[in-house]
């Protein structure tokens, strides 16, 4: 059984107004922790959407795919449609987010066994009770993910078939900790892990 990851690293960073993807926590980028993190897992392959020429370069240097958005501006859906259209013989798509740097390698493992256990199911992690990313859907919800318009993302299709979700429970400090704003990445940025 075939997982895709795709990274999804074409925000417009509108409440941070700089590319907050290449801020640095501890001396390294918030894009690289999961680049490198996914790096670890045997994905079927790895597709990182961007419209950062930085993000772009080092995803290929780590041997994944990167995929240039040019509608980044039209919305998260791009981001999907684009990732997807990369992807080639896959079970699923694993949707991560480039602004969530945490994310351990055992809460991947576990969201993916989950998957294999039940491939026609939407796998979604519920950290500490709340749900968030990466999120993996089954390849039989391609086309609902490939009518998503402008700023609509999973969200929609998980909204729209919930029959479908298995949640699966991680319980954490910091995996859900997503950076939206500069008080986020102030909290963050001295992190000892």
């Amino acid at each position: 059984m075939n997982i895709s990851a795709i990274v999804m690293a074409s925000g417009l960073s509108k409440r941070m107004k700089t590319n907050k993807l290449n801020l640095e926590i501890n001396s390294k980028k918030i894009y690289e922790y999961i680049l490198e993190t996914i790096k670890k897992y045997d994905f079927h392959e790895i597709i990182i959407v961007s419209k950062d020429e930085n993000i772009l370069k080092k995803s290929e240097n780590l041997g994944f795919y990167g995929v240039r958005n040019k509608k980044y501006y039209l919305g998260q859906s791009e981001s999907i449609k684009a990732g997807i259209n990369a992807t080639e013989n896959t079970d699923g798509f694993m949707f991560f987010v480039a602004d969530q740097p945490f994310i351990k390698l055992t809460t991947i493992q576990k969201l993916c066994k989950e998957f294999y256990k039940n491939p026609n199911n939407i796998i979604m992690p519920y950290y500490n009770g709340t749900r968030g990313n990466p999120v993996i859907f089954p390849f039989a919800l391609k086309d609902k993910l490939m009518s998503l318009e402008n700023d609509d993302g999973g969200k929609v299709v998980i909204n729209n078939n919930q029959d479908l979700v298995i949640r699966v429970d991680i319980i954490t400090k910091y995996e859900n900790i997503d950076i939206d704003t500069i008080e986020d990445y102030e909290k963050v940025k001295n992190m000892k892990m």
